[in-house]
């Protein structure tokens, strides 16, 4: 198997959206007939991940998508949960995994590349997507397989922060002069300002 196909990609779709009423935020259309999950689904590909799953509390809304839809193991530990899921899925038949949170309207398969060819120059951790200012965007990350004990430890002692945790490990920062593709969709505000600039971000 080559190494590219040994990197496999997971959405993290597992929030409650508590700010859009419990709509699963993955379901927000990026244009009209088109959603925040499918939109990554396909940039992912593009970008040469063959294998994508989507891991979420209630896995239902997503099942319409043909991907396999995994459930947290252990629901209610938020984003870190849905890593250790995701890497306890493909357990040791891939080497790692691709992640992307399910509300980044913006993200494309450029970014998803610079992030697979990072890791690759330097397999075997973490690496992380980073703007100006040394903001890190802990969940667009790579992570290898073989860090599942450490995550799981983390969250046995309590940890819930990707962004500690990556620190911990060493994450290697992939630095992108433009924001806009990590502009994230938390408010039905935020999404009313993404359609009203056609995509240009904040």
């Amino acid at each position: 198997m080559s190494g590219s196909s040994r990197t496999v990609g997971a959405i993290l779709a597992g929030g409650t959206a508590s700010r859009y009423g419990g709509t699963a935020k993955g379901l927000l259309e990026v244009r009209p007939g088109r959603t925040i999950v499918e939109h990554l689904i396909e940039e992912m590909s593009a970008a040469g991940v063959a294998e994508v799953v989507i891991v979420a509390n209630t896995p239902e809304p997503y099942e319409r998508f043909g991907r396999k839809v995994v459930p947290d193991l252990r629901p209610g530990n938020g984003p870190l949960g849905g890593i250790e899921t995701a890497l306890m899925h493909y357990g040791d038949s891939r080497d790692a995994v691709l992640f992307c949170p399910c509300d980044l309207p913006g993200l494309t398969r450029r970014e998803i590349s610079r992030l697979l060819a990072a890791y690759r120059a330097k397999p075997g951790g973490v690496v992380v997507a980073e703007t100006d200012n040394f903001f890190w965007h802990p969940l667009c990350s790579v992570v290898h397989n073989d860090l599942l004990p450490r995550v799981t430890e983390a969250l046995d002692r309590g940890v819930r922060s990707v962004h500690e945790l990556w620190r911990q490990l060493g994450a290697v920062p992939v630095h992108f002069d433009d924001e806009t593709p990590f502009f994230n969709v938390n408010t039905p505000e935020d999404l009313a300002r993404w359609r009203a600039t056609g995509g240009a971000g904040p």
